[in-house]
């Protein structure tokens, strides 16, 4: 059933976009109710006239739909152009008669303001991000499951490659030694930590690579999973921790030395005491024998049970400060 003029001009009317008709001079012949409220003019003001002098304003008529008009053929054109802090995309259409006439140019234009601050957020989210991808001091590589497919440039330093084509396309497991510090296989265990990042969402460990040329590295792993062009991959940024590992070791050989330090203080003063009292001689071991073996069976770890037992060998320091004449008195 064939549309009628009125039941066309109620929807022209009623459209919430700007429309409008131009001739082949692109003179105005039609408007709605939309297109002269965004142009501020009346309709007896707009008609008639080259709708680049109501709206939108130029010194002529937009690129595409110019070129639509002086073509030979049907055809479509879009054109976005602002107007103000307004941005709009126009979707015309002409159409013309049998001989090649052009009958009218049909324009629809579309507010499109909020899609062009969206888009130049993402823009500005990208770049942001590619700028923290770039320079970030920590490795960052992208990973399907399988191999890597791309590295920022501090993966190459870090893994001591000089290009790109060194480290992308390889598994995690051939920059790690056949095996890790626990004696599990480093190809086995790499798959583990990636399964377990893609049901978690995320999974974070320490782990032993190797640089290019075969030296170990002790880092720390994070890895993201997330959807990136329409399938799911892993973000994994490794952090080189061999000089916070070398510190604590070196604090750890210093608590070492102070424990071995301490200990020998503690029984230094047991014997001191033994000496000064040889009656009770045996007591202090004896009391710090028994303490760890109750402290043991409530529990406590092995450095309460340490304090425990340099506690019960000086529990009687007390004696050092007695004159022997009062302590050894029959």
């Amino acid at each position: 059933m064939a549309i009628d003029s009125n039941s066309f001009r109620q929807v022209f009317e009623e459209m919430g976009d700007p429309a409008f008709f131009h001739d082949s001079q692109f003179r105005l012949i039609l408007a709605n109710a939309a297109y002269y409220r965004e142009a501020g003019v009346t309709e007896g003001e707009a008609l008639g006239r080259p709708y680049w002098e109501i709206f939108p304003k130029g010194v002529g008529p937009l690129p595409g739909c110019n070129a639509s008009v002086t073509g030979e053929k049907h055809s479509s054109n879009t054109d976005e152009f602002t107007v103000g802090d307004k941005s709009f995309i126009s979707h015309g259409y002409t159409l013309r008669d049998d001989s090649g006439e052009l009958v009218h140019s049909l324009h629809v234009l579309s507010d499109i303001t909020g899609r062009i601050a969206a888009e130049k957020s993402l823009a500005k989210i990208a770049s942001q991000f590619k700028l923290l991808f770039e320079s970030s001091p920590d490795a960052i590589m992208l990973l399907d499951g399988k191999e890597f497919y791309d590295c920022n440039p501090a993966t190459l330093s870090i893994f001591g490659c000089a290009k790109r084509s060194e480290f992308v396309g390889k598994h995690p497991s051939q920059f790690s030694p056949p095996y890790q510090p626990n004696g599990m296989p480093s190809d086995g265990m790499a798959n583990q930590r990636i399964a377990q990042a893609f049901e978690n969402g995320s999974n974070i460990f320490e782990w032993v690579h190797c640089r290019l040329d075969g030296t170990p590295f002790p880092a720390e792993v994070l890895l993201v999973a997330f959807e990136h062009e329409g399938k799911h991959v892993l973000q994994a940024t490794v952090r080189d921790i061999t000089t916070r590992v070398n510190y604590e070791k070196k604090l750890a050989d210093e608590a070492d030395k102070l424990n071995r330090s301490l200990a020998g203080t503690v029984a230094t003063m047991s014997k001191a005491m033994e000496l000064r009292d040889p009656y009770t001689a045996g007591h202090e071991s004896r009391v710090a024998q028994i303490a760890c073996a109750i402290g043991q069976e409530l529990g406590w770890d092995e450095h309460r049970i340490t304090g425990l037992r340099m506690a019960g060998l000086i529990h009687d320091i007390g004696k050092m400060g007695i004159p022997s004449e009062i302590l050894t008195k029959p």
